[in-house]
């Protein structure tokens, strides 16, 4: 079915309303009106009527070659059977099977030898002659940490006369730290991982502790479920840890489109996308992509499928914004990441209660029968300069001491507050105010309108390019 029906009656396209994805598709009804598969009778059955028709207007599959007699003739033993529908046979669980027998027991080494064996023997095929102790020393040390054997370990591996001398190498390789680095090469590509942004400015990214956490996970062999947990939702396991939410790294590795004139919640949306398809893609070996635009071709997906799925990852809070927020700063230090990391945390916590608190206020606003009305001002004590400047300068005050630990720990401290005097005199502060009302502002705005006159002045040919 797969070869010659699906891909005019599948998840793409259900011609004459005949699908063979599904088995309660299956036994329905085409817009001929008969049933598709009458289970137990083929006689009953349109699809078997269609196949052996000889009116090519009325033959399937439509405008191909006629089905081979043999095909037809399973078709119709199926249908007798009673038209039985197994699951697909990626999503049956595997079951175990008993070790076959076979006749040549000195090329089985394990339970896994005696099936290839088997398999062998059945087609009357024989394994090659077995690899020279240099050749297999080799083969396993480029497949485990990607670099060939010294001299001295090869010398070591062929004077080792030992059973377990090969056992023992493996090991080796297995505890080298060159192992993380080779297998998290194969996962990066897994999961896009790129130092830069992509598209137009195509600028540095800062995202090699993801990178190092995969290193270090594969090298502390840590168990598949959490390695991937902690990747998709790191930042959801209760009292998350620093490396919880580097791990979520694996999901930031979507292209950022900060060039100006593009659609932010576009580009969102096409991050999120990426997400969900690449999960998909990575852990499932599934392209749920196609299920973007219709039901799956081939797998049985329905196309609603796709939107449940991706509405698990329309819940991110980056927007493609320019400056590539939300971003964690790491400290320089591994002996202060933990600190910083917690800082971090707590301001995050007061960000949350703010927009709680936000949020409540303006319910209790909206359901008052008397409502908020803004009135005029009737007497101020200061301007609006003045005013915004002793907030910033309480905030400051007010936060001095976070801040400041912050900024001496991290890597990329970004815009640093500057530390408030302790010694807090308002009047010299009000000095300061007013000298850099009087004199420095106005001195500024001269200075800009010069450059404004020199740079950007109609005789300039590049002002626009400038502008940009």
């Amino acid at each position: 079915m797969n070869k010659s029906c699906t891909g005019c009656h599948g998840g793409v396209g259900k011609q004459a309303n005949v699908s063979f994805i599904y088995r309660e598709e299956a036994l329905g009804r085409g817009h001929s009106g008969r049933l598709t598969i009458v289970p137990g009778d083929p006689d009953a059955s349109e699809l078997i009527a269609r196949v052996e028709s000889q009116d090519p207007n009325l033959r399937m599959p439509y405008k191909g070659a006629p089905l081979p007699e043999h095909e037809i003739q399973l078709l119709r033993q199926w249908i007798e059977q009673g038209a039985q529908w197994e699951e697909h046979w990626a999503f049956i669980p595997p079951q175990a099977h008993n070790v076959p027998t076979v006749s040549n027991h000195r090329v089985v080494n394990n339970e896994i030898d005696a099936f290839l064996q088997a398999s062998l023997e059945t087609h009357n095929l024989s394994l090659a002659d077995v690899a020279s102790r240099e050749a297999l020393l080799r083969r396993v040390s480029f497949d485990l940490v990607g670099l060939p054997p010294t001299p001295e370990e090869l010398d070591d591996f062929l004077a080792d006369d030992g059973e377990d001398a090969f056992e023992k190498y493996v090991d080796r390789l297995l505890a080298s730290p060159r192992y993380g680095e080779r297998w998290a090469a194969m996962w990066m590509d897994l999961a896009r991982y790129a130092d830069s942004h992509g598209y137009t400015r195509d600028e540095y990214r800062e995202t090699w502790p993801y990178k190092q956490w995969v290193i270090e996970a594969l090298n502390a062999n840590k168990p598949y479920d959490q390695f991937v947990i902690e990747q998709l939702a790191g930042d959801l396991i209760p009292d998350r840890s620093l490396n919880n939410v580097i791990a979520t790294g694996f999901h930031r590795q979507t292209p950022t489109n900060s060039e100006g004139g593009t659609d932010d919640e576009e580009f969102r949306m096409v991050a999120v996308m990426d997400r969900n398809a690449t999960t998909w893609s990575v852990l499932n070996a599934m392209t749920m992509n196609c299920v973007q635009c219709h039901a799956h071709p081939y797998d049985p997906i329905e196309h609603e499928a796709y939107y449940t799925s991706l509405s698990f990852f329309n819940t991110s809070k980056d927007a493609d914004y320019r400056d590539y927020k939300p971003l964690y700063k790491l400290a320089k230090f591994n002996s202060q990441k933990q600190r910083a990391f917690e800082i971090q945390e707590q301001m995050i916590e007061i960000r949350h209660h703010e927009a709680e608190q936000a949020f409540k206020l303006h319910q209790q606003t909206v359901q008052s029968e008397s409502p908020w009305q803004k009135l005029p001002i009737e007497l101020a004590q200061g301007d609006e300069y003045r005013a915004l400047s002793e907030y910033v300068q309480g905030m400051q005050h007010s936060n001095a001491e976070l801040e400041a630990q912050l900024d001496n720990w991290l890597l990329d401290t970004g815009a640093k507050f500057p530390t408030p005097n302790p010694e807090y005199d308002p009047a010299k502060r009000q000095a300061r105010l007013d000298n850099i009302k009087d004199n420095a502002i106005p001195a500024l705005e001269k200075r800009h309108e010069a450059y404004l006159d020199e740079n950007f002045s109609p005789q300039n040919q590049w002002w626009g390019s400038q502008i940009d």
